[in-house]
């Protein structure tokens, strides 16, 4: 059958709802009716109301791979993949009965069945006609292979896009609004996606209005830059602000000139924090620098002259006949030695503890035995006390502890004084005003401990009366690391 004769019978009885006007003056001839139906952009097939083909033109021969000479007479179903053509049939009766113009299968992808078997995505718009043998449904198919293979690309890109913990907005050169949000960016202020793209970035950068924005375009805009970085703010959904590192770059038209920007947000609040915490640490050593300097003049300097005083005093004290005047100068050296104690707490305050916690855990351990004892232990520090290593501190505790614990049970004291020394050795010293010691007594376990950890550390451990009554315990070891 040549193409001349199918057209005719392919079209013969058609009629629509409104009469069709002339092509032109001369009328359309069979020839220039093929013409027409083969310059057609996209493929069109005619099938009758059982779904049988009546006419394909050349796009039909191209797009599947048949001759029409194949297709004439065949199933339209045969244009779709196996799997798809049940549901084909039943979406044909459902048509049957109220034909009308329309896109087929919206809502979900087609494809056609080549005539080597594979597939291609094609989207199609049916139109239906009355005839005199009955309806006629012609087709009009378009391969959208290419459209299909870009919009995957798209997708891709904007997974990946949307991979990135950065926000990343697109907005439109001429209007600044937004084309494009990945979800970092609806993450980063709070917005959905919808709502941002009916923004711009004025809607979410507090400390730009449109002015200083597009001055800060320009040089992108005139080439001068290809990219520009700065730290702004991103004003949240909830008000809250959050710092960020703008990279702003332009993409172009095949002008060159800029069609929309760029815009890659860094969230830099923990950057900043880190900052402050730098900055925090470099003002903390410049003090420690200063204590520290400020410790070592007050030792090596100013201490060594009060006692080199002290020193010179007690020589003259010695060849003094006069003696209120060596009275007077005894109590002089007096107040020089409480002055080099407390110049020596001084300069321990000014030392940044290197252990923090052994003179928490001495205060500790004194409020414990508070209840025991039935009343506030005095306790004085005399040197870099959390310089004390960690194994000394240990023992040093449980000696404390036992120490106050025997006054509780045994000494009926009414007050204890502690007082701890740290220089070249460790020195722990308790006193009370109790009964005093028994000499005759034997020793007990707690003696025994307190004996066993002094030596346990190359140290030592005694007990003895005071002269104004009472007990004096003193633990001492060397103060090593």
């Amino acid at each position: 059958m040549s193409r001349e004769s199918e057209a005719p019978a392919a079209l013969e009885g058609l009629s629509v709802e409104e009469p069709l006007r002339p092509l032109s003056d001369a009328g359309l001839t069979d020839e220039g009716a093929w013409a027409l139906l083969d310059a057609a952009p996209d493929g069109i097939v005619m099938v009758d109301e059982s779904g049988q083909i009546l006419l394909v033109n050349r796009q039909i021969e191209d797009l599947f791979g048949y001759d029409r000479g194949d297709l004439l007479g065949r199933s339209v179903d045969d244009l779709l993949p196996e799997r798809l053509r049940p549901v084909h049939r039943a979406d044909r009766t459902r048509y049957r009965v109220e034909p009308q113009t329309r896109p087929m299968g919206a809502g979900r992808p087609l494809l056609g069945r080549r005539a080597d078997g594979s597939e291609v995505p094609v989207e199609v718009s049916l139109s239906p006609i009355k005839s005199d043998n009955g309806l006629r449904v012609i087709a009009t198919v378009r391969d959208i292979s290419a459209r299909t293979k870009l919009e995957a690309e798209a997708r891709d890109v904007s997974e990946v896009l949307d991979a990135i913990g950065d926000g990343v907005f697109i907005f439109d050169a001429d209007t600044l609004r937004f084309t494009h949000v990945n979800q970092g960016a609806a993450a980063q202020v709070g917005y959905q996606r919808a709502q941002l793209l009916a923004m711009t970035m004025l809607h979410i950068a507090p400390e730009f209005n449109e002015r200083g924005l597009r001055e800060l375009l320009a040089p992108l805009a005139g080439g001068a830059l290809s990219s520009t970085t700065f730290a702004t703010i991103h004003r949240h959904r909830d008000g809250t602000d959050l710092p960020v590192e703008i990279t702003l770059e332009a993409r172009r038209d095949d002008n060159g000139r800029p069609r929309s920007y760029i815009t890659i947000a860094r969230d830099i609040s923990d950057r900043l924090a880190t900052d402050a915490h730098l900055r925090q640490i470099e003002l903390d050593l410049r003090i420690v620098e200063d204590r520290e300097r400020i410790a070592r003049d007050l030792h090596d300097h100013t201490i060594q002259r009060i006692y080199a005083a002290g020193l010179t005093l007690q020589g003259a004290q010695s060849r003094c006949d006069q003696d209120d005047v060596a009275e007077r100068v005894g109590a002089v050296i007096d107040d020089l030695d409480d002055t080099i104690r407390e110049l020596r707490t001084v300069i321990f305050s000014l030392h940044p503890p290197q252990r923090a916690g052994l003179r928490r855990e001495i205060l500790r351990v004194l409020s414990d035995e508070r209840s025991a004892l039935g009343f506030e232990p005095q306790i004085r520090f005399d040197g870099l006390i959390d310089t004390i290593s960690d194994t000394i501190g240990t023992e040093l505790l449980a000696t404390l502890r036992e120490a106050l614990s025997n006054v509780a049970r045994h000494a009926h004291a009414t007050s204890v004084a502690v007082i701890l020394e740290c220089a070249d050795n460790i020195v722990l010293r308790v006193l009370d005003n109790g009964d005093g010691i028994n000499q005759n007594a034997v020793a007990g376990n707690g003696t025994r401990n307190l004996t066993a950890r002094a030596a346990m550390l190359g140290g030592r451990y005694h007990t003895a009366a005071r002269p104004t009554g009472g007990t004096i315990l003193e633990w001492q070891v060397p103060n090593t690391p």
